[in-house]
C-alpha cells in the first residue's frame, strides 16, 4: 500500500510518499501550492490514502485533499518533530566537531517538515 503523508503548516507543509518498507518521495512545499503537488504525486504514484497530521492548518489541507476522492485519515502528530529530527540525523550524520555533540542537542540546519511527514506516515503504516 502506498500512502501520501502530510505534515500541515501555515506557510509550508512537509509531504512524503511511503510504501510499506520505503520512503518513495519527500519534500517541503508552500501550503498554497499543496493541491498542485498532490495532483502531481497522484499522477506519479498509486496512492491509496492520504494521511494528515492534526496540527496547524490541518483543516485547510483536509478540505483541499477531498478534491482527490481518496480516503483521508487525520492522525495525531505529537512528538513528530522530535522523531523527525532523529530521522534527519540518521540520513545526514553530523560532520567535523558536531559529530561529538549528542544528536539530541543538535538542531538541523534546515526545516524538517518533510521528515515530519515521513514520521506521520510511518506511524500509520505500523498500525
Amino acid at each position: 500500500m502506498i500512502i501520501l503523508a502530510i505534515d500541515p503548516g501555515k506557510d509550508k507543509c512537509g509531504i512524503a510518499v511511503l510504501g510499506q518498507f520505503e520512503i518513495l518521495f519527500k519534500k517541503i512545499v508552500k501550503t498554497k501550492k499543496i493541491k498542485k503537488e498532490i495532483k502531481s504525486l497522484l499522477a506519479s504514484y498509486k496512492i491509496k490514502e492520504i494521511i494528515i497530521g492534526d496540527g496547524t492548518s490541518s483543516d485547510n489541507i483536509k478540505k483541499q485533499s477531498r478534491a482527490f476522492n481518496l480516503p483521508i485519515k487525520i492522525v495525531k502528530e505529537a512528538f513528530s518533530t522530535l522523531y523527525a529530527r532523529k530521522l534527519y540525523w540518521q540520513d545526514n550524520p553530523p560532520k567535523g566537531l558536531l559529530r561529538f555533540i549528542p544528536k539530541g542537542l543538535l538542531f538541523p540546519p534546515r526545516p524538517i517538515d518533510d521528515y515530519a511527514a515521513v514520521v506521520i506516515g510511518q506511524q500509520c503504516l505500523e498500525k
